[in-house]
């Protein structure tokens, strides 16, 4: 990286970090007092805190200690990650300890934050170690660190720039077309379901929620998520591309997952585990769009249809997990946006119960996908030791087909449901 961008990292990263002082006093002095004083809101006003000081403080620092050092040559040591398992008893561990801390209103507001934001970054990055396998040499403490911290700044602050001014663009564009959509989609829903089912799903709030969730989320998040990354990636091996990369959608998923929690704090427990499910997704997607724009800094043969074919792959499987989740939960009654049956059973088994399966499958096969990239797609003749196999190998056209499948599966998955209320 050229002397001159590293210097411009230094000076945003002390500038950024300015910007979190006042969280860094709320966090000094007005938390422990509100403990002291045993307001109900010491925790939340803990949370909030200790995210934005890291958030602003603690990213600028990060940036422009390890740029400083960079600047002056200063080596970095690789970044041994945990072994997965490790990782998973670890996430599993910190989420007992946060329930039993805030059941006992043990000074929540002290202890819960800390615990809670480290139980939401676990996940992600159990997803990373997973994908090197325990052979991340590449990927150094410096990369690393950079990469996960710019993922939840700056790929967070983009993502909601193109997921406020997309919808804008699109509302704008298809406006008068969507009207006619509508009323010929609720004709053919009246003629499945019934009126009431059919005023829910093409109620404006459902298809603007729907198409947030399903389409605008993910192109916008799959493409801001690696951004911060670009700098590195024409001096990095496909490999180590690939895992720094992944690393910039671990600070992702983590920032997001704090949120999530925050959102529904009463339920903060089960928000993390059901998220830690798809704890690969953001990781696995930001890796391989990472990867397709290092082919194409470095102007390989092909790199513009692979970087497409990984971008569909990263978005589609985003797609599947948003859409899929609000069509399942929305068919099942949810009654976010009209009457709906209070419960319904999807082949047999509960709403919860097929949300789960859902989610277990996709995130069990984002494991395998970024495990097949790392070993296949990333290893050198020099770097597959002698009699290794490479056990998941995934080809770029397995790799298209799947993307295919995943934006497809959401259609039939809402057609189902459908032909369920029918009875």
């Amino acid at each position: 990286m050229p002397a001159w961008l590293k210097k411009i990292i230094i000076i945003a990263g002390v500038a950024w970090a300015a910007l979190g002082l006042p969280f860094v006093m709320s966090l000094s002095c007005v938390v422990p007092l509100l403990v002291l004083e045993g307001e109900p809101e010491a925790t939340g006003v803990g949370i909030f805190s200790l995210t934005l000081a890291l958030f602003t403080t603690g990213a600028g620092l990060t940036a422009a200690w390890h740029a400083f050092r960079s600047l002056h040559h200063k080596p970095s040591r690789p970044q041994s990650l945990p072994p997965a398992w490790m990782l998973a008893g670890l996430f599993g561990f910190f989420v007992a300890v946060g329930l039993l801390i805030y059941s006992a209103d043990f000074a929540p507001g002290l202890f819960f934050p800390p615990i809670l934001l480290i139980a939401a970054a676990l996940p992600p990055l159990l997803a990373v170690s997973w994908f090197a396998n325990m052979r991340a040499e590449g990927l150094t403490w410096r990369r690393g660190v950079l990469a996960f911290a710019g993922g939840a700044t700056a790929g967070v602050i983009i993502a909601l720039l193109l997921e406020i001014l997309l919808p804008v663009i699109v509302l704008a564009l298809v406006s008068g077309l969507a009207t006619v959509m509508t009323q010929s989609v609720n004709t053919a829903l009246n003629a499945l379901a019934g009126e009431q089912v059919a005023k829910a799903i093409t109620s404006p709030g459902f298809i603007f929620l729907f198409v947030q969730l399903a389409i605008i989320a993910p192109l916008a998040e799959e493409f801001a998520k690696p951004l911060v990354t670009l700098p590195l990636m024409r001096y990095l091996s496909r490999r180590d591309a690939f895992l720094v990369a992944a690393m910039a959608g671990a600070g992702f998923a983590a920032l997001e997952n704090v949120i999530y929690a925050g959102m529904g704090f009463s339920f903060w427990a089960g928000i993390l585990v059901v998220r830690a499910l798809g704890g690969a997704i953001h990781p696995l997607g930001a890796g391989l769009v990472g990867l397709g724009w290092r082919d194409i800094l470095r102007n390989e043969a092909n790199a513009w249809p692979r970087w497409f074919i990984r971008f569909g792959a990263a978005a589609g499987m985003h797609a599947l997990w948003n859409g899929g989740s609000l069509l399942v939960i929305t068919l099942a009654g949810a009654q976010f946006f009209g009457e709906l049956p209070p419960d319904l059973d999807v082949l047999g088994f509960s709403a919860a119960g097929t949300l789960l399966a859902l989610l277990m499958v996709l995130g069990l096969a984002t494991l395998w996908i970024g495990r097949s990239t790392a070993q296949r797609d990333l290893h050198t003749p020099a770097e597959t030791e002698p009699g290794e196999t490479l056990e998941f190998s995934l080809s770029d056209r397995t790799l298209a087909i799947w993307a295919l499948a995943c934006l497809v599966a959401i259609v039939p998955a809402g057609i189902a449901g459908l032909q369920l209320l029918i009875k």
